[in-house]
């Protein structure tokens, strides 16, 4: 008799942003959603290390305010390097190597330069559908005060795009995404992070 799957543990960032959002998709496809707040609860329930984490749109220099506590920041470099993160908006603007317009501190874990609020104010928001590199139809984006990624590095898999440039990105064990996939009812985009994840977790 096959074990059943134990569902994955993951850390959701919940300093600032659209956290809530996310940890009812994860939800939503049978994962175990932990808000993150202080570096202490990078680590799971009875010491287990979260499986994963989602670092969530939001204003990406009020997150560094946040980070700038406890040390937070450093332990969060650390985590991301070899335990899988996802972010999404402010969240891969926090993960990507070089942050321009203007420029501003990042974590660095992604090979990626990203243009911050790129397509404009608030005002210009915008909610599109396009295809995507992930099997099914094409994919709803919604797009709020979206960073632009303008340089993807070699080891980087451009997965989606608006107008010629990348929207939804992988580097290994990293995933990222200049859109809010958590505000749209299709969990495709959460469920390859878990996908990612399980893969991650048999090398």
């Amino acid at each position: 008799m096959t074990a059943p799957v134990k569902p994955l543990t993951i850390g959701v960032l919940a300093l600032q942003g659209a956290y809530d959002a996310h940890v009812k998709a994860l939800t939503a496809i049978g994962a175990i959603p932990l808000l993150v707040r202080v570096p202490a609860e990078l680590v799971g329930p009875k010491g287990k290390k979260i499986d994963g984490l989602i670092m969530p749109g939001g204003e990406s220099t009020t997150m560094l305010k946040f980070l700038d506590r406890n040390g937070f920041f450093d332990v969060l470099k650390s985590f991301v390097a070899p335990t899988p993160p996802y972010g999404t908006c402010a969240g891969a603007i926090l993960l990507a190597a070089r942050v321009e317009h203007p420029a501003q501190r990042s974590l660095g874990a992604l090979d990626i330069t990203v243009e911050r609020n790129a397509y404009g104010r608030q005002i210009d928001s915008t909610i599109l559908t396009a295809p995507t590199s992930i099997p099914g139809p094409p994919l709803e984006m919604v797009f709020i005060r979206a960073p632009r990624i303008t340089r993807t590095g070699p080891a980087v898999e451009t997965l989606a795009t608006r107008d010629g440039f990348p929207v939804l990105v992988r580097q290994v064990h990293i995933l990222a995404a200049t859109f809010h996939p958590e505000l749209s009812n299709d969990t495709r985009v959460h469920q390859l992070f878990l996908d990612l994840l399980a893969q991650h977790s048999r090398k």
